[in-house]
C-alpha cells in the first residue's frame, strides 16, 4: 500500500560536532542519511539478507549514482533527530530516495536531501530493482508516484 513514510531517529553525538559550539559537521548529515536508509532496508525489505547475498556472489550491486544536500539549519550537540524517508522517480532500475531531518519538539527542518539508487551486475549492465525491494519502495512512494509506475511498467498491481 503506497504512502508510507520510514522514521529513523538519531541523536546527535559529542563526536558528531564542533568541540567548540556544538555545531553538527556538514558531512554528518549525509551519513545520517546513509544510516537511515540502511535501516529502512533492514527493517522494510523481507529479503534483505538474500539480496545481500547475490552481491556477495557477485550477481547484484547497489549504484549510489547521484546524491543532493540543501542544508536549513544547523542540528546540535544532544539534539534529538527525526529522519523522513520516501521512495520516489521509480524506474526499472533506479529510484530516488528523499530525505527529511527534523529537529524533535519544535519540528525545525534542518536538512532535506535525495539519492538516487540504481542497480547493475557488476559488469556495467544495468537489472530490475530486485522484487523484494521493489515491493517496499512502492509502499513508500506516494500514491501518484506508485501509479505513474504502475502505469508506465503496464502491470496489474504489486501485492506487498
Amino acid at each position: 500500500m503506497p504512502g508510507k513514510i520510514f522514521i529513523f531517529n538519531h541523536t546527535v553525538y559529542f563526536n558528531e560536532t564542533n568541540a567548540m559550539g556544538g555545531v553538527a559537521y556538514y558531512s554528518n548529515y549525509v551519513k545520517w542519511q546513509g544510516m537511515a536508509r540502511e535501516d529502512y532496508f533492514i527493517k522494510t525489505v523481507t529479503e534483505w539478507k538474500q539480496i545481500m547475498q547475490e552481491v556477495a556472489k557477485g550477481n547484484v550491486n547497489m549504484i549510489t549514482a547521484e546524491e543532493h544536500s540543501h542544508f536549513i539549519k544547523h542540528a546540535f550537540f544532544g539534539d534529538q533527530i527525526i529522519i523522513k524517508l520516501q521512495t520516489g522517480d521509480i524506474r526499472k532500475y533506479s529510484f530516488n530516495m528523499t530525505f527529511d531531518m527534523l529537529k524533535v519538539g519544535d519540528n525545525e527542518l534542518l536538512y532535506t536531501g535525495w539519492q538516487k539508487l540504481a542497480f547493475d551486475n557488476f559488469k556495467g549492465k544495468f537489472i530490475p530493482i530486485p522484487e523484494s525491494m521493489l515491493r517496499s519502495v512502492l509502499d513508500h512512494a506516494t500514491q501518484k508516484e506508485y501509479d505513474r509506475y504502475i502505469k508506465r511498467y503496464k502491470i496489474e498491481q504489486i501485492t506487498t
